[in-house]
């Protein structure tokens, strides 16, 4: 479906979980069913209509303490182990804290719930306990391309721009292999103070995430900035037709691909911009236009290099790509095939989302799998107990 295709890792393993456990739709209810109105955007996303994240955070909360659950903070797992009999059965867990006042405190647990997200001391806890971990990257993060910012360069102050349908592309060569690896993705791309962001950008470093680390995080992305009108040389086609069509107009002026309003489909600063980065003076006009620049205009609109020169702060990362291995995780009901009565869910796990809600989806739908599994294993558990 198009919601799993929104996962760069675990894609297959979230189709059963969608769709026999806790779908899209059964979050929606559950929200909905706690008061929470929520809207849906013209791109299919879902938000409540206060638009504040704090409306979710106290519907959350407000579940939490009506199914009386205790929230103890400021306390630090120190570590989680398993406790046995002398003939090997299991007893549960012994979860050590340690509380602000640097007290160390045990206590008992039938089960554990793993749902420490990206930190790294739930990799470590979970590692502990025998699983194997996808080593975790960053993901959803955005470009740096300082060197074509500079004062001269093309995109010095075209920060705020945005081309609202382009691809962004990374090619790598694949040892012994003669033909690139391409990975492509599609959407709105902005122009920010430091390089690219927006979805298309996004999604490009969610899928290419290990791909971008073993960059480094440097190296050429190529983008399309007029998908629409085809390869670089039917674009040139269209641009040299200008030189009859409109001759003695400016060519850092008129820009030929039009949407269906008849709006130019790249900003009037950004095609001035590819205009003289091909090497137009300001004032030549389409008459006087060689066939030579007319082919580089061409190139970069449909094979813009952009040097990356980094990845966006660390505060500006969204996800992490990696965690615990998903083959080490029964997805039916999200516990460990290693130890039983441990549950994972989040981004604790391999899984992880492009922009738009799949990451929260993922958060909750296998939440909810490990919550109503979880309480099956207590002592006191009845039929009853999923309810």
């Amino acid at each position: 479906s198009d919601i799993l295709n929104g996962y760069p890792r675990g894609k297959k393993e979230l189709n059963g979980p969608f769709n026999k456990h806790f779908s899209p739709t059964d979050a929606r209810k559950w929200f909905q069913s706690r008061g929470v109105e929520l809207k849906t955007e013209i791109d299919g996303r879902m938000f409540p209509v206060t638009d504040s994240s704090q409306t979710i955070m106290d519907c959350i909360l407000s579940a939490a303490k009506e199914n009386q659950v205790r929230i103890n903070t400021r306390q630090k797992v120190l570590s989680v182990t398993s406790c046995s009999k002398a003939d090997g059965e299991k007893l549960g867990y012994t979860i050590t804290f340690q509380n602000e006042n640097k007290e160390e405190i045990q206590e008992h647990y039938d089960c554990v719930i793993l749902a420490t997200g990206s930190n790294p001391r739930g990799h470590e806890l979970a590692s502990s306990l025998g699983h194997t971990l996808t080593f975790p990257v960053p993901s959803l993060f955005t470009f740096n391309a300082k060197n074509q910012h500079k004062e001269g360069q093309i995109f010095h102050n075209l920060a705020g721009l945005s081309v609202q349908s382009s691809t962004i592309t990374l090619k790598m060569k694949v040892e012994g292999k003669k033909k690139k690896k391409v990975i492509q993705q599609e959407g709105p791309l902005l122009i920010t103070h430091h390089g690219l962001s927006g979805p298309a950008a996004l999604r490009l470093s969610a899928f290419a995430a290990r791909e971008f680390r073993d960059m480094n995080y440097r190296g050429d992305v190529f983008v399309h900035w007029a998908p629409e009108f085809g390869t670089a040389q039917e674009i040139e086609e269209i641009l040299w037709s200008m030189t009859s069509l409109a001759p003695k107009k400016a060519v850092s002026s008129v820009c030929p691909l039009m949407d269906k309003s008849g709006s130019s489909v790249i900003p009037r600063r950004l095609w001035a911009a590819l205009v003289k980065e091909s090497g137009f003076e300001n004032d030549q006009i389409w008459a006087e236009s060689p066939k030579k620049k007319v082919g580089t205009l061409s190139r970069n609109i449909a094979e813009f290099v952009v040097d990356v020169t980094g990845k966006g702060v660390f505060k500006d990362e969204f996800v992490t790509a990696g965690g615990v291995r998903l083959k080490d995780i029964n997805m039916k009901t999200m516990e460990s095939k290693i130890c039983p009565g441990i549950f994972f869910c989040g981004e604790v796990i391999d899984v992880d989302g492009v922009t738009g809600g799949f990451n929260f989806l993922n958060c909750w739908c296998t939440g909810y799998i490990a919550g109503t599994n979880s309480v099956t294993r207590l002592p006191c558990a009845t039929s009853s107990a999923k309810n």
